[in-house]
């Protein structure tokens, strides 16, 4: 029976009953997105990349239980906001297919730091369904879940992946540059980030819940841009760790040359 996710719910509550997962999902979550996505002359090829390696990828079960210690209790952004997110999902292939799927990832706190903004840290949780924390385990590609709650700004940053978002519940706004003016993505809608190219996500006053996928050069570094007082800018490097969680490592000036590689301009 689906949990109704009313409160936190020990992890072992949770993940007791649930079967292992058929390595073929890959391949029918991609023919879901593929029916539910209308690509355009823009990202026609990019869609087709993503879709193409998920379609052909070979994965195996992971390898989490019940009782992994970093199974948690369900982090609160979930307990709030997943229930009428989950109930408000149109009825696309997309989200038919992965509606299975909200009860059984691993839901985690992304970022955490004295740095980090307190309703950014809570308010951006991920499940990873296809990783090195996923229902299935690749190297290759990574695929799942992201929520943000309400009125959280995940900030202009930058990785080597080609990556889409695809919206399945409530909306976002993203913006491809400091200049640049946001699109607000509704559910069923979709946008494609090209590797290194700068990127930033912001939630109003409703939740959204938004399915990804990072494909190509996977390095495990995510590099935020930040403004400095005199007006100079740096990025900052967040280093993946062996959880899926982040930790910053380092920070560099922000060079003319990555500018120019980013799509700021």
């Amino acid at each position: 029976m689906a949990k109704s996710f009313a409160g936190p719910v020990a992890r072992d509550t949770r993940y007791m009953s649930i079967s292992p997962v058929n390595t073929d999902l890959s391949a029918s979550l991609a023919d879901a997105l593929a029916a539910t996505i209308t690509p355009t002359a823009t990202d026609a090829a990019m869609i087709d990349r993503l879709l193409g390696d998920l379609r052909n990828l070979s994965c195996q079960p992971g390898s989490l239980s019940a009782s992994d210690p970093q199974f948690g209790d369900l982090p609160a952004s979930v307990s709030r906001y997943l229930p009428s997110l989950a109930a408000a999902m149109p009825p696309t292939p997309a989200a038919t297919a992965l509606r299975p799927c909200l009860d059984r990832v691993d839901w985690y706190q992304i970022f955490d730091g004295d740095d980090i903004p307190g309703n950014l840290a809570t308010g951006l949780v991920a499940g990873q369904i296809i990783g090195g924390r996923g229902l299935l385990t690749s190297g290759d590609l990574y695929l799942g879940l992201f929520l943000l709650a309400p009125h959280v700004t995940y900030p202009l940053h930058q990785h080597a992946s080609l990556e889409i978002y695809h919206v399945l519940s409530g909306a976002v706004s993203i913006r491809h540059g400091r200049a640049k003016p946001a699109q607000r993505i509704q559910a069923g809608g979709h946008s494609v980030t090209p590797p290194h190219q700068v990127h930033e996500l912001q939630t109003d006053d409703e939740a959204c819940l938004i399915a990804y996928i990072w494909t190509g050069d996977l390095t495990g570094e995510n590099w935020w841009w930040e403004e400095q007082p005199d007006g100079s800018w740096d990025r900052v490097c967040w280093q993946r760790q062996a959880d899926s969680s982040w930790k910053v490592t380092h920070r560099e000036p922000l060079s003319p040359a990555e500018i120019a590689r980013s799509g700021d301009q």
